[in-house]
């Protein structure tokens, strides 16, 4: 097979079986038939991300550009790297969620938009923050602590214990909140 690099725009999607069509400029905007998408993992672990409508993907087609695959996308003038350090390794979405790692410095970022969750489901897995330096969690709203064990008593909080009942006047040092 004497196959070829093609560079187009993707132009219909098939989400569910991971294929799409592909117009090729150069070709006279020829359109192809359903190609494959190569993603890095598709058998016990999977990847899946497809490309948008109007993405510039590369192709790889056999010699009468009648079947092939698409190998990835690629930056262009008009969609340009979202960096231009090597030292970072970056995911970026249309609304504004992110993924930022800089191996230079060391620093790991996730941002969320606005009306966002993030959820971590452990599913009975162990979940450990270790941290060397202070540890910050602020919220415009509450603070929920929740867990099978003991219950947590704030300063204010009324007590009962065997001594008798009371309130909690002091606190550790080492849990504020702002």
């Amino acid at each position: 097979m004497n196959g070829a690099f093609r560079v187009g725009l993707v132009k219909t999607l098939d989400p569910a079986s991971g294929r799409i069509r592909v117009v090729f400029p150069d070709r006279d905007q020829m359109q192809s038939w359903w190609l494959p998408v190569i993603f890095a993992k598709t058998q016990n672990d999977k990847v899946y991300w497809m490309p948008d409508v109007g993405e510039q993907v590369v192709c790889l087609m056999d010699e009468h550009d009648e079947d092939g695959a698409v190998i990835g996308s690629i930056y262009s003038s008009v969609d340009a790297p979202p960096s231009a350090d090597p030292d970072q390794a970056m995911w970026n979405a249309r609304d504004g969620a992110s993924f930022a790692y800089d191996r230079a410095t060391h620093a790991l970022q996730v941002a969320i938009p606005s009306g966002g969750t993030i959820n971590i489901t452990a599913n009975g897995a162990a979940i450990a923050i270790d941290a060397a330096g202070d540890v910050t969690i602020a919220a415009g709203g509450q603070i929920k602590l929740a867990g099978g064990g003991a219950a947590i008593a704030r300063v204010g909080d009324a007590t009962t214990c065997p001594a008798g009942s009371g309130q909690i006047v002091s606190g550790s040092a080492k849990v504020t909140s702002g």
